[in-house]
């Protein structure tokens, strides 16, 4: 038999892979098995899903290092930071699961839901351990087409229909304006490793200038539709607000950890030769989205819509860790993202409850009396307004307070100023609602079905911010020990 010989040799450290593995397998079986369970069984998939995202937490811990390590030729790397994101990210899909239990079990294909799920995560996970754009890329539309049917899935819901088609439109372009912008700057570096690139582009001559600036606009642009940047978030409130209630907490978190993670990464590998034209252009996206967003939210009577351009808001906040552009800057948008994601899933669950008897729940008027009836949920909601609107001392307060120092250390004074003015405009609508909860009386009935593991997420999604707000350290300092390998 003649000796074959492949053209690559196989790939060392491939254990690096072991959670993206195991995701990618379970998501496979989840999807066979559902085809032999019945209908009343269909819930056993859904605490599958929460089980494999805890082992692939388990497995990411075993698997991380102190020391950034590669597979896959280069194209894929594990470090700290990628791992933190991850676990981020697996905390994110629990709730979504728990928070799915009840509001999916009457719908068709539940299985398939949840196997969307995973492979929505499989996506953002290569995305964060992307060390070059085709990676990246594979990742971001693996994430993105599982979302857009995510988006889709109740099929006799015209307005899931009608988000998820917009979704996908824009979603496309920008994909597009992604691309656009990478093959510019491949064509000035003859590569798509982010290393390879920034060193190309310090190196590359005055000539290449206008080609490198036109490749940073697009890719830029590209990522900043996937984490609702503004003039770049229309699709946010429609989205948002036609997608199925645990979707709408699902993207309202993960995919941004993802994107911010992968924006990150850009930033600092890929562009630090041109750090300077990049801030200018990211100040003032990053002052028009705390703009756009806040007062945007004001006029909103849908909660899911208004949540929609809260987070608008909130990720402009973000981005001015990201405007900093040092060790400071990036940790402050972790610890942002972190305290983000227990204000978000908890007040989507509350949503969630809220929903019955053919009330979606997402009203304000909805809310109105509910802490005569519900004093205990009343009480949470309003710890997770609270915190998302920034008031001493909850979580939300110092995911704020070290985005705004990091701003101000490194001179973007009039940046940090104008988002201490649109923090006080945000409280408007997030007191508003806290108003219909004590001050106003029930205009419908709250006899909802409370779910064990829901309310516990309620409990541990308050717990949280105020934890986090009495003793912020453990949080601030896990999130600068998780750039080790990035900075």
């Amino acid at each position: 038999m003649a000796n074959v010989t492949f053209p690559f040799p196989f790939p060392q450290h491939l254990e690096l892979m072991l959670p993206e593995i195991i995701i990618a397998i379970m998501a496979m079986t989840l999807l066979i098995w559902d085809l032999f369970l019945g209908k009343d069984k269909k819930a056993w998939i859904a605490y599958a899903t929460i089980a494999t995202c805890i082992g692939a937490a388990f497995a990411t811990l075993y698997i991380t290092t102190g020391t950034p390590l590669t597979t896959f030729y280069g194209y894929f790397v594990m470090d700290p930071f990628a791992s933190f994101s991850k676990l981020l990210m697996f905390l994110a899909t629990v709730f979504a699961v728990i928070l799915s239990l009840d509001y999916m079990k009457d719908e068709e294909n539940v299985g398939e839901y949840y196997c969307l799920i995973l492979f929505a995560l499989l996506g953002m996970m290569l995305m964060v351990s992307s060390n070059n754009f085709v990676t990246m890329y594979l990742g971001l539309e693996l994430m993105a087409l599982s979302v857009y049917v995510l988006v889709a899935y109740q099929r006799d819901v015209l307005r899931s229909s009608e988000a998820a088609l917009k979704y996908f439109i824009l979603g496309a372009l920008s994909s597009g304006m992604l691309l656009y912008g990478i093959t510019f700057l491949y064509g000035v570096t003859a590569s798509f490793g982010f290393d390879a690139i920034g060193a190309g582009l310090v190196s590359a001559n005055d000539s290449a200038h206008g080609v490198v600036m036109l490749g940073m606009v697009f890719v830029l642009a590209g990522l900043a539709f996937k984490v609702s940047i503004a003039p770049f978030h229309m699709w946010t409130p429609d989205t948002y607000e036609g997608a199925p209630t645990p979707v709408t907490a699902f993207i309202s978190v993960a995919p941004k950890i993802a994107g911010f993670v992968v924006f990150m990464r850009v930033l600092h590998d890929v562009l630090p030769a041109v750090q300077a034209d990049y801030t200018m252009i990211l100040v003032f996206l990053a002052g028009l989205t705390i703009i756009v967003g806040n007062v945007a939210a004001i006029a909103q009577r849908n909660i899911k819509r208004m949540l929609a351009y809260s987070t608008i808001g909130h990720v402009g906040f973000i981005l001015m860790g990201l405007i900093a552009g040092n060790a400071a800057g990036y940790s402050a948008s972790l610890v942002y993202l972190t305290v983000y994601l227990f204000m978000n899933m908890g007040v989507f669950a509350i949503i969630i409850l809220m929903r019955r008897d053919g009330i979606q729940g997402e009203l304000l008027d909805d809310f109105a009396g509910l802490s005569k009836v519900r004093p205990g949920y009343a009480l949470a909601m309003g710890l997770l307004l609270f915190s998302l609107a920034g008031i001493p001392f909850l979580g939300g307060f110092w995911a704020k307070y070290v985005v705004i120092m990091a701003a101000i250390e490194t001179g973007h004074l009039y940046l940090a100023l104008l988002a201490i003015i649109f923090s006080v405009v945000g409280c408007f609508y997030y007191l508003r609602v806290i108003k219909y909860m004590y001050f106003d009386e029930a205009r419908v009935s709250f006899n909802f079905i409370e779910n064990p593991l829901m309310k516990m997420t309620v409990v541990v999604t308050a717990l949280a911010v105020t934890a986090i707000g009495l003793y912020p350290e453990p949080v601030i300092g896990i999130c600068r020990q998780a750039l080790v390998g990035l900075i």
